[in-house]
Order: structure tokens, then C-alpha cells, then sequence
């Protein structure tokens, strides 16, 4: 199965949207046995920019093509134009689905400006593919024994005609599905350290795995790929984790945050945070999850002094002597907010996010967070990145880290 994937938008182009379309796709389709993209373009929304790329993967003769962007009812939404004068084929209104659309606007009492027409018009030579998401219908064309789709570029919306539309109808009753790679989700190691403990592995069984690691902020993937057909994937991925268990954390799709959610509501116990550097980003990532009234009880972003004082009962002597950037304190803000909120389990985060505010003894990237679970307290420093935004990100990723590990 051969793949060519287009994104159409300036927006793209310009650097302004990041494609996350054509990996999704991607992703999705080399589940299947024998697949190859040969082919991710990005086309602005400009008629000979759509058809020189358009022109360029019909050439290559793949199996299926999937564009998406430029569907929508605005004047550089040129899609459906462009290819209409392509496929020398005409835009017809889809009858049935326009009174639809109709139907829903008046019952929602929703008064707009959308164009309802021309969301509900298609190529005459297309198949209309439902749109369960948003307005705008998907095409589906047979094109010299190429398949090609047409999507509108809102993540959302494509990600649910290729999951309940395409893939059902056009790829699963021809292709086998596989699991040929796994992710595993690490944290709390370097790359170079992963690979000193299992590059032995990686080496024995290089010519039936392809093993990549793929390093970041809050810790290393390390994709495993089948690259001998009969080769048993679970087995090695066991191998892999035997060796490094202490720092898996996941696979796949899985959140540090999800995780440790399934922990806390397994064991049934609560928490609270007391946060100050990472400024409520600790406390977002418990509640993205629903559920997550049943162990998360609140939190307070003890920013200033005064406020660690007032409201966590960190006494100023502390706070002058040690500072508020100090292992002393950050076991009494988690110590605290427990105590206050009535929880199994308190957090807490106090460090130097930057770029200003560090000094010789207290640099920027510094942090100290601390768990006390019962009878348990623990309190650990930290000198991470330093930048704001991502020291923020890797200190709640950390955070939550230490919390798993406790929980586990």
C-alpha cells in the first residue's frame, strides 16, 4: 500500500499551523501490513501550488491519497474549486445533507454567517464522506485506480472520517492489520544512559528489531519496530522493559498524568498541591483527566512569600532563613496543604523558573519538590532546564514522576 499525504494552508506554509495531520495519518496507516508513505507535501491555498502537488504524487502511482485543508466557507477555502477544474468534474449541492445542516443550525438556534451551501457541496464524480464534527462534507474520488480523500484540515474533524468513515470502508477490508512498533515511555534517565544498559539487547536482536531513542525535555521514547515479519514484538518489548523497568512509565499513547490518575483513584486515596514555580501547571495536569474530583481536592499557587505564609503556614523565620527556594520549605508547603485540605498525599514545587532570579548558590533551573504520603515524606532537588516555559513542563512532568514511583 503506497501513500501520498497533502496538507493544504498557508497558515501551514508560513509556519503559523503545525502540520499534525499528516503524521496522524501516517501513524495510522503503517498499522497496516505492507504500507509505505511514500510521500508528505504541503501545498499553499493557491491553485497552481495544489495542482503541481497534486500532479507530482498521481505521477508516483500510489494506492490512496489523503488531502485535507481548504474546505471551509471562506474566500482562500480554494479546495474544492481547484479540484473540480482538475478532475474537469462539476460542484454539486448535496441535497439530503444541506437540509440537514439546515435542521441542526435552526434547532440550535445558532444565527451565523456560514455559508451552509457550500458546505454541502461536492464534486459530481465524489462520494460525500459524513462529517460528524463540524460542517464541511469529505470526498471521496476513483482516480486512475487511486483513492483519494478529501478532508477538511481541522484535526478533529479528519481524525473522525479516517477512524469511522475511511478506514472501516476503504483500508480494513483490504488490509491486514499489525502491531509492528511499541513505544516505550521513559523518564528520569538520559539517553546516553538507556543505551549503555541495553545496547546489548538492541545489537542481538538488530536483525529483527529496529530500536530507536528519541530524547526530549521530559524524558526518551524508545520506539521498537518489526522489521522481520515473524518476529515477536511482545516478547522483546519484555526484554526491553525487564532491564529498565524503574523508568517506564507507559507506552504508546499513555500520559505520565493518566497514569499516576489511575493510581490514586485504584488506591483510593486524595491529594492536594501547593505550588509556586510551576504556577497551577501541576494542578491542571491531575485534572485534565474526567475523574478527577475523586482524588484531586484543590490547591494553592503560593507564589509570593506572604501567601506561603498566610495560607500554607510556612513561617517567615523559615522563609528568611532558608529561603523560599529551599528543601525545608517545600516540605512544609506539601506538608501543609495535606493537613489544610484533609488528603493522603500532598505536593509541592518551589524553585527558579528564570530567566531572572537566580543567583550563584540558587541558580536558574533550580526547584525542590516534595510528596508526603502519610507517614512518608520525601523532598528532592532538582537543577533542570532553564527556560521558563519547558522548566515548568519538566518540573511537573518530574513532579508527577515522583509521585508514580511513590504510588508504585
Amino acid at each position: 500500500m503506497k501513500v501520498s499525504i497533502i496538507s493544504i494552508g498557508n497558515e501551514i506554509m508560513n509556519g503559523f499551523t503545525t502540520d499534525t495531520n499528516s503524521s496522524w495519518i501516517s501513524r495510522k496507516i503503517s498499522k497496516y501490513e505492507s504500507c509505505e508513505v511514500t510521500a508528505m507535501l504541503v501545498a499553499k491555498d493557491q491553485k497552481d501550488d495544489i495542482i503541481s502537488n497534486l500532479d507530482y504524487v498521481i505521477a508516483t502511482h500510489p494506492d490512496y491519497i489523503f488531502i485535507t485543508g481548504g474546505l471551509g466557507p471562506t474566500h482562500d477555502d480554494i479546495t474544492k474549486k481547484v479540484l473540480a477544474s482538475y478532475f474537469k468534474s462539476k460542484i454539486v449541492l448535496n441535497e439530503p445533507y444541506y437540509i440537514k445542516l439546515r435542521q441542526y443550525f435552526k434547532d440550535k438556534k445558532i444565527r451565523n454567517k456560514i455559508n451552509l451551501k457550500t458546505q454541502a457541496q461536492i464534486l459530481d464524480i465524489s462520494k460525500p464522506i459524513p462529517n460528524r464534527c463540524g460542517t464541511a462534507l469529505g470526498m471521496a474520488i476513483k482516480h486512475k485506480n487511486i483513492n483519494i480523500f478529501i478532508m477538511p484540515g481541522v484535526p478533529r474533524e479528519m481524525q473522525e472520517m479516517m477512524k469511522n468513515e475511511i478506514i472501516p470502508l476503504f483500508i480494513d477490508p483490504l488490509y491486514k492489520k499489525i502491531d509492528n512498533y511499541i513505544t516505550i515511555l521513559t523518564t528520569g534517565i538520559y539517553e546516553s544512559n538507556l543505551y549503555d544498559i541495553l545496547k546489548d539487547i538492541v545489537n542481538k536482536y538488530s536483525d529483527k528489531f529496529m530500536v530507536s531513542f528519541l530524547p526530549s525535555y521530559t524524558g526518551v521514547k524508545i520506539r521498537l519496530f518489526k522489521s522481520d515479519p515473524t518476529a515477536d514484538l511482545i516478547k522483546f518489548k519484555s526484554l526491553i522493559v525487564s532491564k529498565i523497568d524503574r523508568y517506564v512509565y507507559g507506552f504508546d499513547n499513555d500520559t505520565i498524568e493518566g497514569i499516576v490518575s489511575e493510581k490514586l483513584l485504584n488506591q483510593g486515596l486524595t491529594l492536594a498541591v501547593a505550588e509556586s514555580c510551576t504556577g497551577g501547571y501541576l494542578s491542571k495536569k491531575l485534572t485534565d483527566r474526567s475523574g478527577s474530583s475523586k482524588y484531586f481536592k484543590g490547591s494553592i499557587v503560593a507564589y509570593n512569600n506572604n501567601i506561603k505564609n498566610l495560607f500554607l503556614g510556612v513561617t517567615n523565620d523559615l522563609l528568611i532563613k532558608k529561603g523560599a527556594v529551599s528543601s525545608e520549605v517545600a516540605l512544609e508547603m506539601a506538608k501543609n496543604i495535606m493537613y489544610k485540605f484533609d488528603t493522603d498525599i500532598g505536593v509541592s514545587t518551589t524553585g527558579i523558573s528564570g530567566p531572572t532570579g537566580g543567583t550563584d548558590d540558587k541558580p536558574i533551573g533550580l526547584i525542590y519538590i516534595a510528596v508526603v504520603i502519610k507517614d512518608q515524606k520525601i523532598v528532592k532537588e532538582f537543577n533542570l532546564v532553564p527556560s521558563r516555559r519547558e522548566h515548568r513542563e519538566v518540573a511537573t512532568h518530574t513532579a508527577l514522576n515522583m509521585l508514580r514511583l511513590l504510588l508504585k
